[in-house]
């Protein structure tokens, strides 16, 4: 996940079986994204993260998205999570595999959104998993997380998987310096925030070409709506569809989750 959160932030996010609500706090001699403060290399970031994953409670776990499985290496449990990295600055929310992840990959294979070629950008990338999927269909994606150990995990299940046509790019919703444009932009999960929706409103302004699509999935947030209001609003045409999923271990067996796919599609030439 990403955005440049102020420090007395209280982000919470939600699925059908658990709730983690977590303040961004110190308590570590620490960059501004978490890493030691000596050090100042992408490089060096990279490999300081992939380092620190190893002290998180990762598990590999096999799921199925877009049509096919992947092994995805990624935290289920979120209490877990919290105990083992509650003093991070940032929190690694992003290293918790979420439905809203999953559901997005199945709507990338599922539609006509991606074609080979086609130029794509993912917002809070996380574990990866939408990322995967499409360069799985022969997209050129560039995930994008600002959170370090995010992106090392997005590597390592690119790897993991045999994919290619990835690259890993850290990202500040808040300081956005990509002037590219793509044919779609993806984010799985990442409107947990009202107060980074201008933010990312501003992102999506800049970063889908005339013509294309950014597609989101959330987890049924009411707040959510505001942002689907400050597109349209801004004079993109969307639609909302829902999806009723099942809820990712660790939620009890049956369980279910309400999925919005929120498409938001930018006019040819504005």
């Amino acid at each position: 996940m990403e955005g440049g959160d102020p420090e007395w932030a209280l982000h919470v996010k939600v699925t059908r079986c658990a709730r983690l609500g977590v303040r961004a706090i110190g308590g570590r001699s620490l960059s501004r994204n978490g890493e030691p403060s000596d050090v100042t290399s992408l490089a060096d970031l990279m490999d300081v993260a992939a380092r620190r994953l190893d002290g998180l409670p990762l598990e590999d776990l096999r799921v199925r998205a877009g049509g096919r499985a992947w092994d995805i290496t990624a935290v289920r449990d979120q209490d877990r999570l919290l105990a083992a990295a509650g003093d991070w600055t940032p929190f690694p929310y992003g290293v918790l595999l979420w439905e809203s992840a999953v559901v997005l990959g199945d709507v990338l294979a599922q539609t006509v959104f991606v074609r080979e070629g086609a130029d794509v950008l993912e917002l809070g990338a996380g574990t990866g998993l939408a990322g995967l999927v499409a360069a799985g269909q022969g997209a050129r994606v560039v995930q994008t997380d600002h959170s370090y150990e995010a992106l090392a995990l997005c590597r390592r299940n690119a790897v993991a998987n045999g994919v290619t046509g990835l690259e890993q790019r850290v990202g500040d919703w808040s300081a956005w310096s990509d002037g590219a444009a793509y044919d779609i932009v993806i984010g799985a999960d990442i409107l947990y925030e009202p107060a980074l929706y201008g933010d990312v409103l501003r992102v999506l302004e800049v970063s889908v070409r005339p013509g294309g699509v950014a597609v989101l999935t959330d987890p049924g947030r009411t707040q959510a709506w505001r942002f689907i209001e400050d597109l349209r609003a801004a004079g993109w045409a969307v639609r909302v569809d829902r999806r009723t999923v099942a809820a990712l271990p660790p939620c009890d067996p049956g369980a279910m989750v309400d999925i919005d796919v929120i498409e938001a599609r930018r006019a040819e030439s504005r």
